[in-house]
């Protein structure tokens, strides 16, 4: 095992064996190393969840580039051919434009550190850097829900025979995600003392490590209010897990709130995500922007409640129909015919 390895596992730098992998659970590790350009970038990073999507890329990077482990990579081998060959590989394995530029941000992020590392060269840095990102976009696929199905999903959570704190935890938290717009990570992370009861507000930290203040509709308050009368605790997690008999999970090792993928499968027990249809947490946040929006809501004010940095980003979230696109043409065209 790499010395790298050492502070992971809490043993001393001797007792660490140079024939164990890097890898754990199947996963690659980043480790620490103030010489490794792969380590550097990730500390760069402010969020955790933005730290998971770099290291997926890397190891997905990792094995178009035929090695085992991120760890293989040869970053001073990494020139503008090489990054050229891999993003016509990716354009043939079908990833969008979006995803592909994911890729080269990361790689070239991963270059960066290395050159001021002082491991690859001023040239070969400005060579990589001269690497267009892909152009173009893609559909996406993704389905919203209408005010009508959301009422529908309501009643199929009172219909499920199940117990009444279940219930109530389950409405509060679709209510919250189509309510109040919120990331998985943001719900799932979200405490008792961020609630402001006196104004129903809520006060997220999104991504970036960026406050917000969310104005909580008297409906979305009312039903977070329900839950809330017979929550188990005083502080802690808004949402914590429950037994099948509907009272607190318990168990010294655990966190009692609920995770990001929790939340995940909540929609896919209630039939959001199946094989008619797939409208996960994230097309619920999704849905609110695209309701407020259709009812008349400032695209900036929009942008402001969902915590985005760019407009260019909110417009993204903000799904016009067929039907609506058709109708435009329609309506709009050959008007002094």
């Amino acid at each position: 095992m790499s010395y790298r390895l050492s502070h992971i596992l809490g043993i001393a730098p001797s007792e660490v064996s140079k024939e164990s992998s890097l890898h754990t659970g199947g996963q690659n590790l980043i480790v620490r190393d103030n010489e490794c350009p792969i380590y550097a970038y990730i500390m760069s990073l402010n969020s955790d969840k933005s730290k998971e999507t770099a290291r997926r890329v890397l190891m997905a990077v990792a094995m178009h580039l035929g090695c085992d482990d991120i760890y293989h990579i040869k970053w001073s081998k990494i020139d503008k051919n090489t990054i050229n060959n891999l993003l016509i590989i990716l354009d043939k394995v079908g990833l969008s434009p979006d995803t592909k530029s994911l890729y080269l941000s990361v790689i070239k992020s991963v270059l960066k550190e290395a050159f001021l590392l002082g491991q690859i060269t001023t040239l070969h840095y400005e060579r990589v850097k001269s690497v267009k990102r892909s152009m173009g976009s893609r559909i996406k696929k993704h389905q919203l829900i209408s005010e009508q199905n959301f009422r529908q999903l309501l009643q199929q959570v009172d219909e499920v025979k199940q117990p009444t704190a279940t219930c109530l935890r389950d409405k509060a938290i679709f209510h919250l995600l189509i309510g109040c717009g919120l990331r998985r990570f943001e719900l799932s992370g979200l405490q008792l003392a961020q609630i402001n009861h006196e104004t129903q507000h809520l006060i997220v930290v999104g991504k970036g490590n960026k406050e917000r203040e969310i104005k909580l509709h008297n409906i979305t308050y009312l039903a977070l209010k329900a839950w809330l009368n017979i929550h188990p605790y005083r502080n802690g997690p808004v949402f914590v897990r429950l037994t099948k008999s509907g009272q607190p999970y318990y168990k010294m090792s655990d966190t009692p709130g609920l995770s990001g993928h929790a939340i995940y499968n909540l929609c896919k027990k209630y039939g959001l995500i199946s094989a008619a249809q797939r409208i996960p947490p994230h097309s619920l946040r999704r849905s609110y922007a695209t309701w407020l929006y259709n009812n008349g809501a400032d695209l900036k004010v929009i942008s402001v409640l969902l915590g985005h940095s760019s407009l260019k980003t909110t417009e993204i979230y903000i799904k016009h129909t067929q039907d609506d696109i058709d109708q435009a043409v329609d309506a709009n065209l050959f008007s002094s015919f």
